[in-house]
Formats: C-alpha cells, sequence, structure tokens
C-alpha cells in the first residue's frame, strides 16, 4: 500500500477502462498458468517493517514521517498511513545458509538509520503490533493522515463502498467499541511483513502450509493487547485490520459476502484460483497507465487491495522471468529486532517443515483451521487448537512438542546455517508464556499508565534483548 498513484480522484469513466485493463492482464495470467511459465528454480526472502515514532513522553510523534524520509533519502523507507509511523522495505536476498544473518544486518543497517535520523526530530522508532499510547485524537484523518494521493483515495472509496460508518468492536477482557468515517482505525496496528518466493512446483504445498503455520506464528509472536487503553485480543490486530478496511455494505455483510482481510476462501489445487477470485472484489485504486499487459500493472495494483493474511503475489522479475511469491501478513511489529527476526525464522521453517508432511495440509476441514487461527488471536499460547497432524491440545503443548520441531526440520532441509540462535527464542518465549503481549499485559494491569509503558517497553526494547528475558514490569 506504501506505492503512490497519479491521483486522488476518479471518474467512472475510469473504472470502467481499468476493469478493461485487468480483464486483459488476467487473461494473460491465466495464459501463463496454462503454459506453466514461471520460474522453477530461485528461492528469495525479503520483508516489510512498519514501526511507531513516539516522543520522549512515550506518545505518538509529532514529527510527520515525511521528514523521515526526506533526511534519509532513502528508497527503501516509505511512508504509512498515519503520520507517526513508517515502513522499511529490506532488501531481498536469495536463500542460502547465511541468508538470516544477511538479512539480519540489513534490518539492523537500516533500523540503525531511522534511529539517527529520527533522533534529529527529537523523536524515536518502536516496534508494537498496537502502539499502547495511541489516543482516539491520533486517528484523526484531518490532522494524522500521511498525505498521499493514495491514502485519501483509499479513505474516500472506503466510504462509498460501505455506505455507513466503520464499526470497530472487539470483545476480550474489555469491550472496545468505535465508529468513524474514515479509513485511519488501520493506523492502529503495525506489522512485519515477510516476502517468501520458491520454485513453482512448491505452490500450492507453500500456500497451505503458510497457512498452518500462520496460526502458530501469531500465538509466539502476539504483541497487540491494548488497543486505545482496552484490554483485547493478545493479537488485536488480526480483528482490527479485518474491520477497519471491511469495504462491504450492508447487503454484502447479511449475504456473507467474504470481506477483503481473511485468512482463505479454503484449500487450493492451483495459484489460479486465488488470483481468479480477485475478481470478487471491486477496484479501489483504478489508475490506468499505459504499460504492456506483460507488465501486470493493473493486476498487481487490484491484487494489493486485498488484504488476505497469506498473499499470493505474482511477480515478474528483472530478467523477465514471471515467479510467485507469499507475503506473510500475520506477525506484529517487535517487540525488539532480534525478536524480529527469530519470528521469521520461525514462520519461514515452520512453512518449509509443514510441507515436508504435505499429505497432513489439507486432512482438517478448513473451516477448523479459520476459527483457531482466530482463536489463537484472541488467546495467544492459552488457545485450545487442532493442529494439522490430528493432534488437539493447548497452542502452548503442541508447539514444543510438534511444532518448533517442525520449524527445526524445515530449515535443515534449507540447510540454514545456526537455527537454533532464533529458534531457541521462540522456544524460551513459549516455555515461559512471556510474549510481547504478555509482557504489555502485565505492564498495563500493575500501572495502568500507557505513556509509562512504552517508556519502559522502549527502554527495554533498545537494548535488543529478546522479550522472554525482559524482567517483570
Amino acid at each position: 500500500m506504501g506505492n503512490e498513484i497519479c491521483k486522488d480522484h476518479f471518474e467512472p469513466d475510469d473504472y470502467i477502462r481499468f476493469q478493461q485493463k485487468l480483464d486483459q492482464e488476467m487473461g494473460f495470467v491465466r495464459q501463463l498458468f496454462a503454459d506453466n511459465k514461471f520460474d522453477n528454480e530461485t528461492r528469495k526472502l525479503g520483508y516489510e517493517l512498519e514501526l511507531c515514532l513516539v516522543d520522549k513522553s512515550g506518545v505518538p510523534s509529532s514529527c510527520n514521517n515525511k521528514n523521515i524520509l526526506q533526511k534519509t533519502y532513502n528508497p527503501l523507507f516509505t511512508v504509512e498511513l498515519a503520520t507517526f509511523n513508517l515502513e522499511i522495505n529490506g532488501n531481498a536476498f536469495s536463500i542460502s545458509k547465511a541468508v538470516f544473518s544477511e538479512i539480519q544486518q540489513d534490518l539492523t543497517s537500516l533500523y540503525q538509520q531511522v534511529e539517527k535520523t529520527a533522533s534529529s526530530f527529537n523523536c524515536e522508532p518502536v516496534l508494537f503490533g498496537v502502539l499502547p499510547s495511541l489516543q482516539l485524537d491520533h486517528l484523526d484523518h484531518n490532522v494524522y493522515m500521511s498525505d498521499m494521493y493514495r491514502y485519501r483515495l483509499l479513505d474516500q472509496r472506503l466510504m462509498e463502498m460501505r455506505q455507513r460508518p466503520v464499526q470497530l468492536e472487539i470483545k476480550g477482557e474489555d469491550h472496545l467499541y468505535i465508529e468513524k468515517s474514515d479509513v485511519m482505525l488501520e493506523a492502529l496496528g503495525t506489522s512485519l511483513q515477510v516476502h517468501y518466493q520458491f520454485p513453482v512446483e512448491e505452490a500450492v504445498d507453500s500456500y497451505h502450509a503458510a497457512l498452518w503455520s500462520s496460526m502458530a506464528a501469531v500465538a509466539v509472536s502476539a504483541n497487540s493487547p491494548l488497543v486505545l487503553q482496552k484490554k483485547c485480543w493478545q493479537e488485536s490486530r488480526i480483528a482490527i485490520f479485518k474491520q477497519a478496511v471491511d469495504t462491504r455494505n450492508p447487503q454484502e455483510v447479511h449475504d456473507l459476502i467474504i470481506p477483503r482481510v481473511h485468512l482463505s476462501k479454503g484449500y487450493i489445487n492451483s495459484w489460479l484460483e486465488l488470483f481468479e477470485d480477485n475478481d470478487y472484489y471491486s477496484p479501489i485504486l483504478p489508475e490506468v497507465i499505459d504499460s504492456n499487459v506483460e507488465e501486470l500493472h493493473h493486476f498487481n495494483l487490484h491484487n494489493g487491495t486485498i488484504w488476505r493474511w497469506v498473499r499470493p503475489i505474482l511477480g515478474l522479475g528483472v530478467n523477465g522471468s514471471y515467479h510467485l511469491r507469499l507475503e506473510l501478513r500475520v506477525i506484529p511489529s517487535g517487540p525488539t529486532l532480534v525478536d524480529t527476526m527469530a519470528n521469521m525464522v520461525f514462520h519461514v521453517g515452520l512453512t518449509e517443515g509443514l510441507k515436508l508432511h504435505a499429505e497432513d495440509l489439507t486432512n482438517m476441514p478448513f473451516a477448523g483451521l479459520e476459527q483457531d487461527f482466530y482463536q489463537v488471536a484472541r488467546l495467544g499460547l492459552k488457545a485450545n487448537v487442532s493442529w494439522c497432524n490430528g493432534k488437539m491440545d493447548n497452542i502452548q503443548n503442541l508447539l514444543l512438542k510438534y511444532i518448533i520441531p517442525l520449524a527445526y526440520q524445515g530449515l535443515e532441509k534449507l540447510q540454514i546455517d545456526s537455527p537454533e540462535s532464533w529458534l531457541n527464542i521462540i522456544e524460551q518465549r513459549v516455555k515461559t508464556g512471556q510474549t510481547g503481549a504478555q509482557w504489555i499485559s502485565q505492564h498495563w494491569n500493575k500501572y495502568q499508565d500507557e505513556k509509562a509503558l512504552v517508556r519502559s517497553y522502549l527502554h527495554h526494547a533498545k537494548q535488543n534483548i529478546p522479550v522472554h528475558s525482559w524482567p517483570n514490569p
């Protein structure tokens, strides 16, 4: 969503022309699948990391994210919806034994660049799934929306399509209910997105494996329990995002039309099914450009406005070859860079490990997987779920008995050097029960002070010590 478009207003004819371009490119995509013209060798990893900018008191900074971008002048940084957020778009790396060490160096270097620049504006970056010190005032789109055409159009189109205010309701320990007539509720959540490219022959198994690994990744990485000073889900982003950009009108809700934010519609036989499903949703950003069908500009622009938690992407490489990759979107930001790396390694390793037992991936009804995914988002490590091997247990026990060992197997398959340095962080987090969400909840229960919470959290995070080792608040 970070790429700019050419204007913030479109006429009805623009939507007609966009749909025509989209139909032409979709025809080309169907032919790609018919001819199987995809890269069947390359494995790559990339990432995007969203972060919050806070001032010394621990509240969202008044320093506009554009000031950071203009001073760093780094094309790998981009603004997010709110002026107090920005995104690091990391470099992509070929998968090798040292790929995660390379990503760690890349991420550290880029994050330090943001830190250095932010300090000159008396603010600093911090990694939360939901920033606890956010207030409703910070979601005023007239004050805090980033100055980009695409965000203004998204704001306008969301309300046109919904025909009613956005309603956010989360029932956790507390009951949160908000109505807003704009898109800014989306700015509550910040996340890590992992891009994973693999040979096309593994595409279907990779997709199914990623659905299962997403549930486990939410359990171990939960970091969003406090939303506008209400105790909600352990990973409240899952509930926030589904509702914040829900474009369905009342009739579509009544008809049980699947929202734009979802885990999946079910298991598949081909990725073409996923791309065919895109026609289910009306275009939001109908930017028409004079491009060749082969560039898939309109196809990818539309695909980027369907926010599956496991998003399929059809990419065009610099050598002119097409590839398939997944954007794994469930992991929240933070708490630290080392936790971020551990979460990424676990998610990728588990996806690979699950592919070693591909026959198990579609045995369980998808409806059960989807239900358990949301259950884990609510309860974190305390959730009781059914795993794809047929075992039913608390997710904490399943992680220790089956899931983390499976992640080791996947990383061994990829021949990753020293995976224990990262997976040990995950294992200790599970054993102690101290995720970022748990630490935040403990601090809030004890002090009921969101600013002090952010300052204390930032103090520990700057030391880059894994969250399971943080002292009790």
